[in-house]
């Protein structure tokens, strides 16, 4: 395998010959790049196994360069580490919002920076492991706007996945209340708060297992913060370590997604191999699902690996000429169609039954069946449907 390939960029030949001379003592191939543009040539020919990179420089700044690593698949892996003479909140905090795993402020210790680059490097050895050991794949659903019924989706189209072979849990990825643990009839005692105060390289495959709530049919909940009090900011960084410990632990991963884009929403939605957008036959809602989709076209991801979910809410809404039209307008393929559950919804919320439960013989129950059976095919995309 050799020895660990460390790219060192900066324009200032001091700070390299330290940083030389700092890791000079270990087993590593140091390269050294004086520009961004420079350190991009350099990625490409000699795939480094990890980056220290400072951000004010001539040609490519640092922030460029991490943009483009992480906008990369062949070099979105490599771990960077920024090395810095900007400290604040605000930097620290965009270096990782942009995908750094660390942040080392100049003028550094040579002991902190010895540390760190051996956790970096031990880290991306264990990430690379645990990706071969993942089976979890992650599904994500949106809706076009508020009320469009994604979290009553997300329960019943989970259910209905579930199976003595197969493990399912639903994630309610928002730093504020939802229904899903209402909907299940369930109290959970940890959530999502108890992960937020976990610094995200410390979040792991047994930390989310000792937050999920057991529901008895053998679906899984990690709910969101029961309490408007417990509202905190979502961090992209906290998010994929929830996201990718969670992935451990289960066959598939749901992830009911606010209708509000957060930070860690490009990231997550990048991370789902589909993304289910629910939208009603209504034109605000209609409207909203076309700038969603320009915004998930935007961060990444293939129109291919996006489907509609049309949710009827009334037996009036829709016909094929006007689920075609919405189509059109949104330029999406459909992966679903929930038609009006009427009463049956109302019972079932108020019983804390899902309908796939409380109404298992219903046209509404098959629907969330033939659903979760498109998601959970080796190619979802070619599970849409034709009109």
């Amino acid at each position: 395998m050799g020895p660990p390939r460390i790219l060192i960029v900066d324009d200032d030949s001091v700070i390299r010959a330290l940083l030389r001379h700092t890791l000079g003592s270990e087993s590593y191939i140091l390269l050294e790049a004086t520009d961004g543009r420079q350190a991009l040539e350099v990625v490409e020919r000699e795939r480094p196994d990890l980056i220290l990179l400072d951000i004010m420089m001539p040609v490519m700044d640092g922030r460029a360069v991490l943009r483009k690593l992480k906008a990369d698949e062949r070099t979105r892996e490599i771990p960077v580490v920024i090395i810095t003479a900007l400290t604040s909140e605000t930097d620290v905090a965009t270096s990782l919002e942009e995908g750094a795993i660390d942040h080392i402020a100049k003028p550094f210790s040579e002991l902190i920076v010895r540390t760190r680059v051996r956790a970096a490097l031990r880290n991306r050895v264990a990430a690379a492991v645990g990706t071969a050991t993942k089976c979890g794949r992650r599904i994500g659903f949106i809706g076009a706007k508020g009320g469009v019924g994604v979290s009553t989706a997300v329960v019943n189209t989970a259910l209905t996945m579930l199976s003595p072979q197969r493990s399912v849990v639903a994630v309610e990825l928002r730093p504020y209340p939802g229904t899903l643990a209402a909907q299940l009839g369930l109290a959970p005692s940890r959530n999502l708060t108890t992960l937020l105060d976990v610094p995200p390289a410390r979040v792991d495959a047994a930390s989310v297992r000792q937050c999920l709530t057991l529901h008895p049919s053998g679906i899984r909940l990690l709910a969101a913060p029961p309490q408007i009090d417990d509202q905190r900011e979502l961090t992209a960084l906290q998010a994929e370590a929830i996201l990718n410990a969670t992935s451990e632990v289960a066959d598939f991963v749901i992830v009911d997604l606010p209708p509000v884009p957060s930070k860690a929403t490009p990231a997550v939605v990048r991370s789902c191999v589909f993304i289910v957008v629910a939208v009603e036959l209504e034109a605000t809602c209609l409207a909203a699902a076309k700038l969603l989709l320009e915004a998930l076209a935007a961060w990444g991801v293939d129109r291919d690996s996006v489907g509609a979910l049309l949710v009827l809410h009334h037996a009036s809404a829709g016909t094929t000429v006007t689920v075609k039209h919405a189509l059109t307008l949104v330029n999406c393929g459909l992966i679903g169609v929930i038609p009006p559950a009427g009463e049956a919804n109302l019972v079932s919320l108020k019983s804390a039954k899902p309908l796939v439960y409380s109404a298992p013989d219903s046209v509404v129950a098959m629907a969330y069946t033939e659903l979760g059976a498109r998601l959970m095919a080796d190619n979802v995309a070619t599970m849409k449907l034709k009109l």
